[in-house]
C-alpha cells in the first residue's frame, strides 16, 4: 500500500522547481476571480507615455500643417469647394507637370537603382580597406545640399565647365546641362550612393555566397544575377526606390538652381503660384494635395510588392 506523503524531492527537482518559480511567476488572482495585472505590465502600460513627445512633435509639425493645407485648398466663401482640385486635374499646365514629374521621379528612381547595385555588387568584392574607404565616400553625396550639387555640376558640366571646354576642344557637341537629359544625369548623382549603402550589408552576408552556390550548380552569370541575386536583394531595391521616389517626386532646389522655371515640374509649379505676384496659395495647396496623393498611391504600390518579396 502506497503512503499518501509527498515524496521528498533531490537536490536537483528542488533546484529546477525554485528556478521554474521565479521564472514564470503565479499571478494573483483580484476578488472577481480575475487575474491581476502584474508589475511588468503596469511597467511596460507606464512606459507607453513615453511616446508622447514623439505623437506632439509629429502633431505639431505634419499634422497641423497638413490639416492648414488641406483647409486652404478646400475653403471657399461660400464654403468648402473643388474647384481647386478639378482645375489641378484638368488644367494643361498642371496635367503636364504632373505627368513630367512622375515620368522624372520612376526614371530617376529606375537609374538609381541600377546604378547603385552595381555599384555595390563591385565594392563588395574590393578588400576591406578599399571597401570602407569607398563607402565613406558614397557618403558625401548624400549629405550634400541640392544647391551645393547643382553648383558643382554647373562647374563641371556647365556652358563653360570643364568637361564642356574639353568637349569643345576636340570638337565634338557640348553637352546641355539644363536639358532634361541634364536633370536626368544629375539626380541619379546622389541617389545611386544612397542604393549601394543600402545593398552593401546585403550583398555581404548573403550576396556573395549566394552567387557561388548557383554558379557551382550550373547557372550562367546571368540566370545567376537574375533568378537568384535580384530576388534577395529585391527587398533593399524597393526599400531605397521608395525613399528615392518620394524625393524625385518633390524634387525644387536643384532643378530650380539648374533650369529656373524652364521645366514644367509640380513642384516648380507650386512654387510658382506662391512665388510670383500672383500669390495663389489657395491653388497652390490643392497642387501639394496632389502631389502628395501621387507619392503615397506610388509609395504604397511599392510597399505592397516589397511584401511580395518578403514572403
Amino acid at each position: 500500500m502506497r503512503s499518501s506523503r509527498p515524496r521528498a524531492l533531490t537536490p536537483r527537482c528542488a533546484l529546477w522547481t525554485t528556478r521554474r518559480k521565479r521564472r514564470f511567476p503565479r499571478r494573483s488572482r483580484s476578488t472577481t476571480g480575475r487575474p491581476s495585472a502584474s508589475p511588468r505590465g503596469a511597467l511596460v502600460r507606464g512606459e507607453r507615455f513615453l511616446i508622447l513627445p514623439g505623437l506632439l512633435f509629429l502633431l505639431l509639425f505634419f499634422g497641423f500643417p497638413l490639416y492648414s493645407i488641406l483647409e486652404r485648398s478646400l475653403a471657399a466663401p461660400e464654403g468648402l469647394t473643388l474647384t481647386r482640385y478639378a482645375r489641378a486635374l484638368t488644367a494643361p499646365a498642371y496635367l503636364e507637370a504632373w505627368r513630367n514629374s512622375l515620368v522624372f521621379a520612376l526614371l530617376s528612381t529606375l537609374a538609381a537603382a541600377a546604378g547603385g547595385l552595381f555599384v555595390a555588387y563591385w565594392t563588395s568584392g574590393l578588400p576591406a580597406r578599399a571597401k570602407g574607404l569607398l563607402m565613406s565616400l558614397y557618403a558625401i553625396p548624400v549629405s550634400l545640399s541640392g544647391l551645393v550639387v547643382a553648383f558643382g555640376f554647373i562647374v563641371l558640366l556647365g556652358r563653360n565647365g570643364v568637361v564642356n571646354q574639353l568637349l569643345a576642344a576636340l570638337g565634338l557637341p557640348r553637352f546641355d546641362l539644363y536639358s532634361w537629359l541634364g536633370l536626368f544625369v544629375v539626380f541619379p548623382f546622389y541617389n545611386i550612393p544612397l542604393f549601394a549603402l543600402a545593398l552593401m550589408p546585403l550583398l555581404e552576408t548573403v550576396g556573395r555566397g549566394l552567387m557561388e552556390a548557383a554558379r557551382a550548380s550550373g547557372a550562367t552569370p546571368l540566370q545567376a544575377w537574375v533568378r537568384v541575386l535580384l530576388p534577395a536583394l529585391m527587398p533593399g531595391i524597393l526599400a531605397g526606390a521608395s525613399i528615392v521616389f518620394a524625393g524625385m517626386m518633390g524634387a525644387f532646389g536643384t532643378a530650380l538652381a539648374l533650369t529656373g522655371f524652364a521645366k514644367n515640374l509640380l513642384s516648380l509649379q507650386i512654387y510658382s503660384l506662391v512665388a510670383e505676384s500672383t500669390f495663389d496659395l489657395p491653388q497652390a495647396a490643392a497642387l501639394a494635395v496632389v502631389l502628395m496623393a501621387s507619392t503615397g498611391l506610388g509609395l504604397y504600390a511599392l510597399a505592397l510588392w516589397e511584401r511580395r518579396f518578403r514572403r
